[in-house]
């Protein structure tokens, strides 16, 4: 289980009180809030890349060995890449040689995209490698922030029944933060509104 409770983090002068999140495997969980309340800032302390103030932050999974459970997929897949590596070399640092190819299919990655560096490539073909680097056999949680906002529709729809198939096999928990009402209520079980309506 991953577990954010009673989380107060410092940005600038400001603190933020973050919303308590439970996420188990095979949850698929959303979260809706609108732009500059902190959404991103959740996902960074859920991934164990910002200290948290006051509260705990809990993975089960850290207990067990596993290497970086928890993964943070941003909006821009084009800046989640060093430009100078292939996507080949870039996802070896995840995957350490291991097996790829059933998910390589799933998320409908052409394999010659590999060899080519970042900025040869589009933002919804860049999207789908960053989701394939998340995705190595460490992963248990992965989080998702706003990670189709900028593709068209098509495109989006693909990505998200994808999401959740790979979600579903593998038991994986996974939290979508977005501000789309609709993209959460077709892909979600359950949504966070973050401030809670008073």
């Amino acid at each position: 289980m991953l577990r954010l409770h009673n989380v107060t983090v410092k940005r600038g002068r400001n603190r933020i009180a973050l919303p308590d999140i439970e996420l188990r495997g095979g949850d698929i969980c959303g979260l809706r809030g609108p732009s500059g309340v902190g959404k991103s800032t959740l996902a960074s302390v859920l991934a164990g890349m910002t200290v948290v103030t006051v509260g705990e932050v809990t993975t089960s999974e850290k207990a067990r060995g596993c290497n970086n459970p928890v993964q943070w997929v941003i909006q821009q897949g084009e800046l989640a890449f060093n430009p100078r590596l292939t996507l080949a070399e870039s996802l070896e640092e995840a995957w350490h040689g291991r097996e790829m190819g059933k998910l390589v299919g799933q998320l409908e990655i052409d394999p010659s995209w590999l060899n080519r560096c970042p900025g040869t490539l589009s933002g919804g073909q860049l999207q789908r490698i960053n989701l394939l680097r998340a995705l190595n056999p460490d992963t248990r949680y992965i989080l998702c922030d706003e990670v189709t906002a900028q593709l068209d529709v098509l495109t989006q729809q693909k990505i998200w029944r994808s999401l959740q198939q790979i979600a579903t096999e593998r038991n994986l928990g996974m939290l979508v933060i977005s501000h789309d009402e609709h993209l959460l209520t077709q892909v979600c079980q359950r949504i966070i509104h973050w401030p809670a309506a008073q």
